[in-house]
C-alpha cells in the first residue's frame, strides 16, 4: 500500500509524518507520539476553507516535447501565487529559435505564442467572464477575467523579462472550442497570445518528473508546526473532542489551561474532524478508475440554491438565500494522470467528472450548440476540506447550466471570474466498489439513468425506422397529391414520436 500524498516532519524527533488531509489541524507522530499542531492562518480563519495544493506539476526545466511539427524545450518557469490560487507559466524555446508559453492552470494546459493584433480591443473593465466576446477570425468568449496582485511569484531558469517584487496583473483569457486567446493588459495596447489547449500525452514529453519527485513537492505541507507537550512532565498531550478551557495530561494528570489561540485551533480541529467524519468517501481513500490509481485529496460540500439567487449573490444583491438541496465533490489525484472528480448528489447518485479541455461550440447567446439544455441552478460552498488547485472558501458562489449529451451531462460552471465546462458520467459498479462504496454499488439507481436513456433512445430510433419501412410500399403506390399529404401526416407522426421520447428524458 502506497503512503499518503501529504507529508511533513515532526519538530520533536524529526521523523517523517504522513498526512491524509492537507487541512488536518493536528497529527500524531507515530515515532515519538508528539501531537503536531499546524498553525497556518489560511487554514484556520474559519475551519471551512480548503488548502492550496502546491507544486504538482510533472513538468520541469529541461522537459522536451513536440508541438505540431516543431520540437521545444522548457527553459524557464514563472510560478505565480495570488489570493485565489497559483499557476505555472513555462517558457518554451522551439528548435526554430522562436518562443512560446506552456501555461498550467489546475488540470488544463495551454500552449500559446505572442501575436500582433491590428484591431481595437475591449477595455479591461468592460469584460465579464461568460458574457464578453471578441471576433478574431473566430468568435471567442471570455473564460477568465482577473485583476490580481502578484507578490509571491517565483522564477526558475530563463525568462524574457525582469521579475519585480510586486506585480499588478490584469489578464483576460478567451476560448473558442480548442482555440485559446490571452490578452495581457499590463501594456497598452494589450499584448496578445494565441494558441490552443493541449494534453500532455499529445506533446510527446521527455525528461518529466517522476512520481516520487511530485510527491515530495506537491505533498509537502506548508505552515509552522509545533509539538504540544505537558509543561509539568514533558509528556506529549493530545486534545480531546469538544471545546474546553483545559486539557488533562494523561501522564501526570496536570490540569493545563488552554490559551485563546489554542482554543481556536481546537475548535477548528473539532470542526475538521466532524467534516471528514461525515464524508462517505474519506480524504486519503484510494481507488481505481479506468485502470488508473487515484487518491482522494479534497472534498467540498455545496448548497444547491435557485438560479436567480445565485446571480444575485454573485452581483452582491442578496445577503440571504434558502438552500434547496446539496451535493459533494471529491477531487482525485494521480501523479501519472492528473486530476479527476467524483460527484455525490443528495439523491445518492455518484458520477465521474472531468474538466473539458475544449469548450463546446457556442451560439450567439453563449449556449452550447447541439446539446439539450436541462436546467440551471446555483451552488454555494458550505465547507471544503483537503487540498485543491485553487483556494475554495466557504460562501463561494457559482452558477451552473446542465446539458444532456447522450448518457453524459455537460455542465457550464460560471463564477465571478471564470467560465469552465465539465463532463460527467455515472460511476460503474466496479468503480464504486474500488473506492470502498460497496453499499452504494448494490443500488441499481446509479446505472438506471444512463441505461434508461440508452434504451429509450434506441427504442425510439427503431420505432421510427420501422414506421418508415412499413409505410414505404404504400407511399410508392400513391399519386403525387396523395403522397404529399401522406408525407406531411407521416412527418407529424414521426415528430410526435420523437418528442414524446425527449419529454420523458
Amino acid at each position: 500500500m502506497s503512503e499518503p500524498l501529504f507529508h511533513t516532519s515532526c519538530p520533536s524527533c524529526g521523523a517523517p509524518v504522513h498526512v491524509h488531509s492537507a487541512t488536518a489541524v493536528t497529527v500524531v507522530c507515530s515515532y515519538c507520539s508528539s501531537m503536531l499542531v499546524r498553525q497556518d492562518n489560511s487554514l484556520h480563519d474559519t475551519g471551512r476553507d480548503s488548502a492550496l495544493l502546491s507544486d504538482f506539476s510533472p513538468l520541469q526545466i529541461g522537459t522536451m516535447g513536440r508541438f505540431g511539427a516543431k520540437n521545444f524545450a522548457l527553459i524557464g518557469r514563472l510560478q505565480v501565487r495570488y489570493d485565489g490560487g497559483m499557476w505555472n507559466e513555462w517558457y518554451a524555446r522551439f528548435d526554430d529559435g522562436t518562443n512560446g508559453w506552456l501555461s498550467e492552470v489546475g488540470d488544463i494546459y495551454v500552449l500559446v505564442r505572442e501575436i500582433q493584433l491590428n484591431q481595437p480591443l475591449p477595455e479591461f473593465h468592460s469584460l465579464r467572464a461568460g458574457e464578453s466576446t471578441i471576433e478574431i477570425g473566430k468568435r471567442f468568449v471570455a473564460s477568465d477575467v482577473r485583476q490580481i496582485v502578484l507578490e509571491n511569484a517565483a522564477a526558475q531558469g530563463e525568462l524574457p523579462f525582469r521579475l519585480p517584487e510586486v506585480m499588478n496583473n490584469r489578464v483576460a483569457d478567451f476560448r473558442c472550442e480548442n482555440a485559446f486567446l490571452t490578452l495581457d493588459y499590463d501594456t497598452q495596447p494589450p499584448t496578445a497570445f494565441m494558441g490552443k489547449t493541449v494534453k500532455l500525452a499529445d506533446l510527446v514529453l521527455q525528461n518529466t518528473r517522476d512520481e516520487h519527485q511530485i510527491r515530495q513537492s506537491a505533498g509537502s505541507l506548508k505552515g509552522s508546526r509545533m509539538a504540544e507537550n505537558c509543561p509539568s512532565c514533558g509528556s506529549p498531550i493530545h486534545w480531546v473532542g469538544g471545546v474546553s478551557n483545559t486539557v488533562i495530561c494523561g501522564s501526570c494528570g496536570s490540569d493545563i489551561k488552554v490559551s485563546e489561540g489554542k482554543a481556536q485551533l481546537r475548535e477548528a480541529n473539532a470542526m475538521r474532524h466532524a467534516q471528514e467524519t461525515a464524508l462517505p468517501l474519506p480524504i486519503g481513500r484510494k481507488g481505481k478508475i479506468r485502470g488508473n490509481q487515484y487518491v482522494v485529496i479534497g472534498a467540498v460540500r455545496y448548497e444547491e440554491i435557485d438560479s436567480l439567487d445565485a446571480w444575485k449573490l454573485m452581483d452582491n444583491q442578496a445577503d440571504y438565500v434558502v438552500p434547496m438541496g446539496w451535493w459533494r465533490e471529491y477531487l482525485l489525484y494521480s501523479p501519472q494522470k492528473g486530476f479527476l472528480w467524483l460527484v455525490e448528489t443528495h439523491d445518492d447518485e455518484w458520477f465521474v467528472s472531468e474538466t473539458l479541455h475544449d469548450f463546446p461550440r457556442l451560439n450567439r447567446h453563449n449556449e452550447a450548440v447541439g446539446l439539450s439544455k436541462l436546467y440551471t441552478y446555483g451552488g454555494r460552498v458550505s465547507y471544503a476540506a483537503g487540498a485543491f488547485y485553487w483556494h475554495i472558501r466557504a460562501g463561494d458562489v457559482n452558477h451552473y447550466t446542465d446539458y444532456q449529451q447522450g448518457g453524459a451531462k455537460i455542465c457550464a460552471e460560471l463564477s465571478r471570474h471564470e467560465l469552465a465546462y465539465s463532463r460527467s458520467v455515472p460511476m460503474t459498479r466496479l468503480e464504486l466498489e474500488a473506492f470502498g462504496l460497496v453499499n452504494k454499488a448494490k443500488s441499481q439507481s446509479f446505472r438506471q439513468p444512463e441505461l434508461r436513456e440508452s434504451v429509450e433512445t434506441s427504442t425510439r430510433i427503431v420505432a421510427m425506422v420501422a414506421f418508415v419501412i412499413l409505410n414505404a410500399p404504400a407511399w410508392l403506390m400513391m399519386s403525387a397529391d396523395d403522397f404529399t399529404f401522406s408525407l406531411f401526416v407521416s412527418g407529424i407522426a414521426l415528430w410526435i414520436l420523437y418528442q414524446s421520447g425527449q419529454d420523458s428524458d
